[in-house]
């Protein structure tokens, strides 16, 4: 053993050029490892794309990138595609847009304008290929990854696809759902986060704000939404019917009551159409728990076959007592900033969430999310992503696929940061 190791030393020392040669090749083709069985295919707005082996075909890179064939792609989404030679750069065209990708370099040029990205369009048998989600995302198309059939789908018209954020507004809660013209705010931050709200609102609000939801009383969930209410006009607010005595409580309720036109109702089994095949469905889970965080409104939304479960604060107890309410969904917001006290086993075993999200600052004095919450999370198997470590998070989905604007999962190295 000692001496072929000591003769394989001596080799690479002799023949530098060589070792650099290897691991090149190696670095190369790891980049660009393919996987053909089954076969990736690429679908714009419902159609396959239709690749052969003349086109070249689409192929997931070493760092999990979707890489596609230029000509074939490009020109199915519609653009007009040019071949530069002697740069070896791509260039697409449509609708005003130019997007100008050089083979081999981390960027892309939109508009002339430099975007990073993590993998590199490549060469390879004389086609040009790129990675379809820079690119496509360019034009403004939505690019959804769908797993199970192991497939790219790409939405060109995103007036017809919802997105869900989950706003960041450090120690606290706030996520808007986007439906076309229909909005619902659940929850606005604390009482420093209300400007940092009303200014995220501003590209998706058409109009008036549909509906606001007012999980429970605590300030760190209810402190901005005055703000929001002044701002905009607001159709409806879905309150928990739980009060507080704090200030923070007293703007928030004065705020609803002097909101022209805007209905205040309490939380009770409701259905609240967003648009084809979506809705919101509010869950009651009883109004006899002696804690706030226990009476957090509860909603279920649902946008064809795609289920987010939104569960306020509440505790393990209640997730206990109301599992005959809950079904398997896509993902969970998680209860409670990812506290102990939330997200139990029995509860996760009748959801089980392909993902979650919690919302929490890093450094928070709570020290959520918590080790052992983030551990029965991950058991299950469940990619958790977090605000406190990337910001905002939207989810987009048509109904069948979602994707999400951050693939930096949550780690037990993350808990209580």
């Amino acid at each position: 053993m000692k001496k072929r190791r000591k003769n394989h030393r001596k080799a690479m020392k002799a023949k530098p050029w060589l070792i650099l040669l290897v691991v090149t090749a190696a670095i190369v083709l790891g980049n660009y490892a393919t996987r053909t069985d089954p076969a990736l295919r690429v679908t714009i707005d419902g159609q396959a794309v239709p690749y052969t082996a003349a086109t070249g075909e689409p192929f997931l890179d070493g760092v999990g990138r979707t890489q596609v064939p230029c000509r074939a792609t490009m020109e199915a989404f519609g653009c007009t595609v040019t071949w530069e030679a002697s740069s070896q750069t791509a260039t697409v065209q449509k609708d005003g847009t130019t997007v100008r990708v050089p083979m081999g370099q981390h960027y892309l040029l939109v508009n002339d304008q430099e975007v990073f990205m993590d993998t590199t369009a490549v060469v390879l048998d004389g086609l040009a290929y790129l990675p379809i989600r820079p690119v496509l995302e360019a034009f403004g198309a939505q690019v959804l990854w769908d797993g199970e059939n192991y497939q790219v789908n790409v939405i060109s018209n995103t007036e017809h696809l919802l997105q869900v954020h989950f706003i960041d507004v450090g120690q606290g809660d706030a996520t808007l759902i986007d439906c076309g013209e229909i909005e619902v705010l659940i929850d606005g931050g604390d009482n420093k986060a209300g400007p940092i709200v009303v200014e995220y609102l501003r590209p998706y609000v058409d109009g008036k704000l549909d509906y606001i939801i007012a999980t429970h009383p605590d300030t760190d969930h209810i402190g901005g939404l005055d703000d929001v209410l002044d701002a905009y006009e607001v159709g409806e607010v879905i309150d928990s019917g739980k009060r507080a005595s704090s200030k923070t409580y007293q703007d928030y309720f004065s705020a609803v009551q002097t909101e022209p036109g805007c209905t205040f109702s309490y939380d009770e089994d409701r259905v609240i159409p967003l648009g084809p095949g979506t809705a919101l469905t509010v869950l009651e889970t009883g109004d006899d728990w002696s804690s706030v965080n226990d009476s957090s409104v509860v909603a279920q939304l649902a946008c064809g076959s795609v289920q987010i479960l939104f569960t306020g604060d509440i505790s393990q107890r209640v997730e206990q007592d109301c599992l005959h309410l809950f079904q398997d969904i896509d993902v969970l917001k998680v209860g409670h900033h990812g506290s102990s006290s939330s997200s139990c086993q029995d509860f996760l075993d009748v959801i089980q969430p392909e993902y979650a999200v919690a919302s929490y600052k890093v450094g928070n004095s709570y020290h959520h999310p918590t080790a052992s919450a983030l551990q029965r999370l991950m058991d299950r198997g469940t990619t958790v992503y977090g605000t406190g470590k990337s910001g905002t998070i939207i989810l987009s989905t048509d109904g069948r696929t979602y994707s999400f604007n951050t693939d930096q999962a949550l780690t037990l190295a993350d808990a209580g940061a």
